[in-house]
């Protein structure tokens, strides 16, 4: 490549000007640019915590709205602390705003001292010239324009949302921060490239920003996911530790009852807990209302076996539980009753069969809950109501056949409601709710299970030579507690006695000074516990604290995994997206252009691929993305990608030694600068050289 050799030698009529106000407003400036720094730091965090606040408010109406249409407790507490983050997120983002606000006003202070600095400074020039640059060296005429920044921060941030509002607001910052700097230099086009550049910078700094809360926002999604899927698995193992643990008990209970009927095999007493699951799992009720009511009719005398000629009719065995269980959940479900109606109901029935009466107090009990009992009974004996009624009174309706003709009317009433009832919003919930619960129950069922084992040599552990050696240790080392705190409190007691003997003492005592009493009693006090502490067995008692840490330090520092678990775990969560970049995770959306029928490539970091056809070779898959017309920078590790026949891969050093930008040297040449105009023309032409030489090489 040829050299261009041209030598530039600039005549600039404004350098001293120049270097005079740079010396005047050095002490200033160094602090203007401290405050401007801290501007840009705070602007940029209100930006951030305004997209919080924003963020914090919509989650506290949703919350609000759910509280409103539940009236839920748990909804009430989750309501509670939306308001109390949406609070938190409102203060901190006004205390921001206010620190800002007061920045600022710092800064046009400042400026003002500086316009008095350089008017005294420069006295060669006119008063009104000097103003003008000091006020623009020190680049208060962006500050004092704050209040207007800051409205056209709000506006922009309003109308297209708080990224660009971040990015505006850096770049309009920085656009002041290097026209003043630019100033200093060379007012006028120095005010203007610094005002560039510092826009620039700001564009990349809001850009860079912008990142980092997308970053932020990605690494907190990880951690939310994880933990929410550990928490929940906490939470479904905690469930279902309980309900497994309640099955067994549920089941000893059953087989209880079920002996007590007469029942030998106890094999029936799993088979009818299966049937009652099933029920749950195909009924708006769950297994826990179930048991309920069963343990109820079991204790009246129902059976846990049903009629196998009745079964094989097709007929409703009324003594099995089951059947009766059926027909007083349909007769729940077309009435809407609660679960505390139907064990009431099961309770009045079995009574009367138990009893084998049927008297009013048991009969009112369903009629309060629209079991129209004396109807149905007067209209199976063919009688009127008054009548019925007074057949009751004298004991004339034997309670076993009462409690079968109830149910029976109940069943040609109400059959299939619970069905019915399953299949609507709320029956849908509760059979979800049930079947989710048999899914904790399972988890549940093989912790303990597994536990078992564990508990059971933590018994034999608790109860055998181990424990009692343990015991014994024990009960020594709290003899030993209890002589540290006596010998402390004997202490404490001679040290106070010794001082209501002293002279000082007796004297405030005559006087009646109570608080210089009191006063000495507390330093009595103080002097007896320093004296237990400086005692044989408070210093025994700190050299084997002492001891028990060094011991601890020792062994923990032998292998990292001992402590540094956590740590470790933390870390995990500190990394971000380019993470998960250098790990190879991404993904390639394929959209078909509709006019072309070709497969236009973006990958998962918006880098846009050449269309290209399903891949030609057979295989029927979509190929990878290919860069028809070069790439200039790999943007991650693995990155894929679709190469063309005659195209050069080159490494990454081979590619920086291809950008080291040509040598040029400048000779021979006189350039005098009469004008600001002259500068942006001489270096139009130098670059326009500069151009047409690298082109010809």
């Amino acid at each position: 490549m040829p050299e261009t050799s041209i030598v530039i030698t600039a005549t600039d009529h404004f350098s001293a000007a120049i270097g005079k106000m740079r010396d005047f407003s050095k002490g200033f400036s160094k602090d203007l640019d401290g405050m401007q720094k801290k501007l840009n730091e705070l602007n940029k965090t209100k930006s951030t915590l305004k997209v919080n606040t924003d963020k914090a408010r919509q989650e506290l109406r949703a919350a609000e709205k759910q509280f409103s249409e539940t009236r839920d407790v748990i909804d009430e507490l989750i309501l509670q602390g939306k308001q109390l983050t949406f609070e938190e997120a409102r203060r901190n983002l006004s205390l921001v705003a206010k620190e800002a606000s007061n920045v600022e006003k710092q800064m046009l202070k400042t400026g003002k001292a500086f316009s008095k600095t350089d008017n005294t400074a420069t006295g060669g020039m006119s008063g009104a010239q000097s103003l003008l640059n000091g006020f623009a060296s020190s680049g208060i005429a962006n500050m004092a324009n704050g209040l207007i920044q800051n409205a056209a921060n709000t506006w922009i941030s309003s109308a297209f949302g708080s990224e660009i509002g971040s990015v505006f607001s850096s770049t309009l910052s920085s656009v002041a921060s290097g026209a003043a700097i630019g100033s200093m230099i060379a007012p006028g086009i120095g005010t203007a490239i610094g005002a560039a550049a510092g826009g620039l910078l700001g564009a990349a700094s809001g850009g860079l920003a912008i990142q980092e809360q997308r970053d932020d926002a990605f690494k907190s999604y990880v951690q939310d996911a994880y933990e929410g899927q550990m928490s929940a698995q906490e939470t479904s193992l905690t469930s279902g530790s309980a309900l497994a643990a309640q099955r067994e008990t549920d089941r000893i209970s059953f087989e209880t009852l079920f002996r007590r009927g007469g029942v030998e095999d106890m094999g029936i007493v799993e088979t009818y807990l299966s049937n009652l699951v099933e029920m749950a799992n195909s009924t708006p009720f769950l297994y826990g209302d179930l048991t309920a009511m069963s343990k109820t009719l079991a204790t009246y005398g129902y059976s846990a076996q049903a009629d196998q000629a009745k079964t094989l009719s097709g007929e409703k065995d009324y003594n099995y539980i089951l059947d009766v269980l059926e027909t007083i959940g349909d007769a729940g479900a077309a009435l809407g009753q609660t679960t505390g109606d139907m064990e009431a109901m099961a309770t009045a029935i079995g009574r009367m069969k138990s009893s084998n009466k049927a008297t009013l107090e048991y009969l009112n009990i369903l009629n309060d809950r629209g079991i129209g009992a004396v109807g149905m009974l007067a209209e199976a004996r063919g009688v009127d109501q008054g009548t019925m009624y007074d057949m009751i009174s004298k004991g004339q309706v034997s309670g076993q056949e009462a409690a079968e003709i109830i149910l029976q009317a109940m069943t040609d009433s109400f059959s299939g409601s619970m069905l019915a009832q399953s299949r609507t919003f709320s029956g849908l919930t509760s059979t979800v709710e049930g079947l989710s619960q048999e899914l904790d129950n399972a988890m549940g069922q093989g912790y303990n299970e597994g536990r078992m084992k564990g508990l059971t040599a933590q018994r034999d552990w608790l109860s055998g030579e181990s424990g009692e050696a343990v015991m014994e240790a024990n009960k020594a080392i709290g003899a030993w507690k209890a002589e540290l705190e006596n010998s402390k409190e004997q202490y404490i007691r001679d040290a106070v006695d010794a001082m209501m003997k002293t002279e000082e003492y007796r004297t405030a005592q005559d006087t009646g000074d109570a608080a210089e009493m009191g006063r000495l009693i507390m330093e009595a006090k103080v002097q007896g516990m320093n004296e237990y502490n400086a005692s044989e067995g408070a210093q025994l008692a700190l050299e084997s604290e002492k001891s028990l840490v060094e011991a601890i330090r020792s062994d923990t520092s032998l292998d990292s995994d001992y402590w540094d678990a956590g740590y470790e775990k933390g870390q995990w969560f500190t990394k971000g997206l380019a993470a998960a970049m250098g790990e190879g995770k991404y993904f390639v959306k394929a959209d078909i252009d509709q006019e072309t029928g070709l497969t236009v490539y973006t990958d998962s970091y918006g880098f846009a691929a050449d269309s290209m056809l399903v891949d030609p070779g057979g295989a029927g898959g979509l190929r990878k993305p290919g860069y028809a017309y070069g790439l200039d920078y790999v943007p991650y590790d693995n990155f894929p990608a679709l190469l063309h026949q005659g195209e050069r891969v080159q490494t990454a050093a081979e590619a920086r030694g291809e950008r080291v930008a040509p040598s040029v040297t400048i000779t021979g040449n006189n350039f005098t600068i009469r004008e600001e105009a002259d500068v942006t023309r001489v270096a139009s032409e130098l670059l326009a050289q500069m151009e047409l030489a690298g082109m010809r090489g």
